[in-house]
């Protein structure tokens, strides 16, 4: 009898490690906060791929001001935002993450709770972005003082001096060896040699940017950190005094180099000429997706038929959405139960928004539209809400007393529409001439009032 209890309590401590070690298992990837002198409001994760987002849940805030989400479901960068814009970004390892964010007389700050792996990113980041606004200045002195003077002796040592204590620190946190030690290595910009020339400074800057990046390591497909170390390499191929075509061919070259790294696996492969396409697509950029549509170094890929036709279908997908291109064709009934044809619509021009409503930046150029429209009656508005419910996008609409059609088809990113303009992300803008061709793709209402000031 006595060893039957014992055998009993073995199994009682056994099951309680069980259940134990699950759940902390099931909790390892929730992420919970509270936010003061914040009112209860919808509150979004959102998760990066490349610079662009998803939202994968959203919770309302309870009256004091707590949340909790427990839908992470891979190690990467997220997103969490408020209704009202409040937003930061952190990091998810496969460890919980807790966080505090206070709002103070309007300064925003955020806290995290046993999260080192957080706390050194936004350590880190916080100092390169010190870091990166005093280097901008002083290379403005390197490059345009005389050499013996004073002045310029001080700003290089200073320059040189900024470099060794950013290097120092940045060391100190990759030494902890967690997922930010990994993004903090990629994302540390090159060292330069202030004794060099300018030209011998850019060629060691280029040969040496991507040293850091194991384009092998898929994780960082779920950030925006490697994404934005291929903006800045194609950023510093591109200098004063070049011919327009002299720094087009710098970025051909520079795509080039960026393929061909990416070209160890067939994942990085597609994430980078994806991400490259929907770049060059929204900016307009036509030249460059030409030379994406060659699919450079696609023969050294280990992919099978099943994958090589993904690559193709994204080729094709962003030739069709050019500018200089027809506008693929939308009709449709809108959510107000008026039939609409794009190819029917009378005017000079349409300018076609794709936007969620969980965007608060798609909200507020809705809200912007509606003085536009009236100050340029040559345009027709035609939205298309990729997310969103039914009711909140019309009391949106007629909060607005916005004018034109408003298509709502209710399949989100499956949208035969959205997946027509080759849409990932909100808000995205068009206009389309008289003629039906794509005449521009704006940003927002800045690039959208250049257009119309280069027609007046």
């Amino acid at each position: 009898m006595h060893e039957i209890r014992e055998l009993m309590s073995r199994i009682k401590v056994l099951l309680i490690c069980i259940l134990y070690f699950l759940n902390v298992s099931l909790c390892a990837q929730t992420v919970s906060g509270t936010f003061y002198n914040v009112p209860p409001q919808m509150v979004y994760l959102n998760a990066y791929t490349g610079l662009y987002m998803e939202t994968v849940d959203s919770v309302m805030m309870s009256e004091d001001g707590r949340v909790e989400f427990d839908n992470v479901g891979h190690k990467g960068m997220y997103q969490i935002e408020t209704e009202s814009g409040l937003y930061f970004d952190f990091l998810c390892d496969d460890e919980p993450v807790a966080f505090v964010l206070k709002n103070e007389n309007n300064v925003v700050s955020v806290e995290f709770i046993r999260s080192r792996l957080n706390n050194d990113w936004h350590k880190y980041k916080n100092e390169r972005a010190s870091y990166d606004e005093k280097q901008q200045l002083l290379k403005h002195v390197l490059r345009n003082y005389d050499s013996n003077t004073s002045f310029y002796k001080e700003a290089k040592y200073e320059f040189e001096k900024n470099q060794t204590d950013f290097k120092n620190f940045t060391d100190s946190l990759i030494s902890h060896g967690n997922y930010a030690s990994k993004l903090i290595s990629v994302d540390r910009p090159p060292f330069i040699n202030t004794d060099d020339s300018f030209t011998k400074q850019r060629e060691d800057m280029k040969t040496a940017f991507f040293e850091m990046v194991d384009f092998t390591d898929t994780t960082l497909i779920h950030t925006n950190v490697l994404t934005t170390k291929v903006i800045d390499y194609l950023s510093i191929l591109q200098f004063q005094g070049q011919t327009p075509s002299e720094q087009e061919f710098s970025v051909i070259l520079g795509i080039d180099n960026v393929m061909n790294l990416a070209s160890v696996s067939y994942p990085m492969y597609r994430f980078v000429f994806e991400y490259l396409m929907i770049g060059f697509h929204e900016l307009g950029f036509n030249a460059y997706l030409d030379y994406l549509m060659r699919m450079p170094y696609v023969e050294q890929l280990d992919a099978d038929d099943v994958e090589l036709e993904e690559i193709y279908d994204l080729a094709e997908k962003y030739s069709r959405v050019k500018i200089g291109i027809k506008a693929p064709e939308i009709t449709g009934v809108d959510i107000n139960n008026v039939e609409f044809d794009l190819y029917d619509i009378d005017n000079d021009y349409v300018i076609l928004l794709f936007w969620s409503y969980s965007c608060a930046h798609c909200r507020e150029i809705m809200k912007e539209m509606k003085y536009f429209l009236k100050e340029n009656t040559d345009f027709t508005f035609l939205s298309v809400c990729v997310n969103g419910e039914r009711k909140d996008i019309k009391k949106l609409i007629r909060k607005n007393g916005l004018k034109g059609y408003f298509y709502h088809d209710g399949l989100s990113w499956n949208s035969p529409v959205v997946n027509a303009y080759a849409v990932t992300a909100t808000p995205s803008i068009f206009i389309i001439d008289k003629d039906k061709k794509i005449v521009a793709k704006p940003f927002g209402f800045e690039e959208i009032n250049d257009f119309v000031n280069s027609i007046r």
